[in-house]
């Protein structure tokens, strides 16, 4: 059966983080191929701190170039409205069909707020999770969530994984602000793109 990896979020901007965490997905989890599917309209984040779909697509395309097994996906900023998860899911199955199996693959903070999103025990008929920790994530959070009696069920169907990196995109985008550094967390090529196209300024 084919594994498929699924990356969503705004990418705002895309970094060293989540090509880290996809690697070690796809690694650790023997996926076949990971799909980037940048955000169109983010339902839980404020609009004013995201930046322009096509900005943040292109920088998916620069960041995951010549790296094999990876793609991006229009699918969310393709669709009018917000981009809920379990919207996007229904619509890969259709394409897909049974025959593959889905992996979420998101950080930890995401999941502990699983119960916030829509329809989100139907995201876990869908697919399974693979959810990376960085240093310091909110374990204690997670294993509170875990208990809560829907998912107690749904458990064997979230796998952790750790991470050595802690790299967060409003840290990135502070520092782009302040004019501080950014070589250690960006890709070259979307620290390129961002100064040139004046983003985050």
């Amino acid at each position: 059966m084919k594994r498929i990896g699924i990356m969503g979020g705004t990418f705002n901007p895309i970094h060293k983080g989540h090509l880290a965490l996809a690697q070690t997905a796809m690694r650790e989890f023997v996926l076949n191929e990971v799909i980037f599917i940048p955000s169109g309209i983010p339902p839980h984040k404020v609009l004013g701190e995201v930046i322009d779909q096509e900005h943040r697509y292109n920088m998916v395309k620069l960041a995951i170039k010549g790296k094999k097994n990876f793609s991006v996906s229009r699918i969310e900023m393709d669709r009018h409205g917000a981009s809920y998860a379990v919207d996007t899911f229904n619509e890969l199955r259709k394409r897909f069909g049974e025959e593959v199996k889905l992996f979420y693959i998101m950080g930890l903070d995401s999941i502990n707020e699983i119960l916030e999103w829509k329809k989100p025990l139907e995201l876990f008929k869908l697919c399974e999770f693979i959810v990376g920790m960085r240093p310091g994530s909110r374990i204690k959070t997670f294993k509170r969530l875990v208990k809560f009696p829907p998912l107690q069920k749904e458990v064997d169907k979230i796998h952790l994984m750790e991470l050595k990196e802690d790299i967060s995109a409003s840290e990135i985008r502070n520092r782009l602000k302040s004019k501080k550094s950014v070589k250690s967390l960006l890709p070259l090529p979307i620290e390129k793109y961002i100064r040139g196209n004046n983003l985050y300024q």
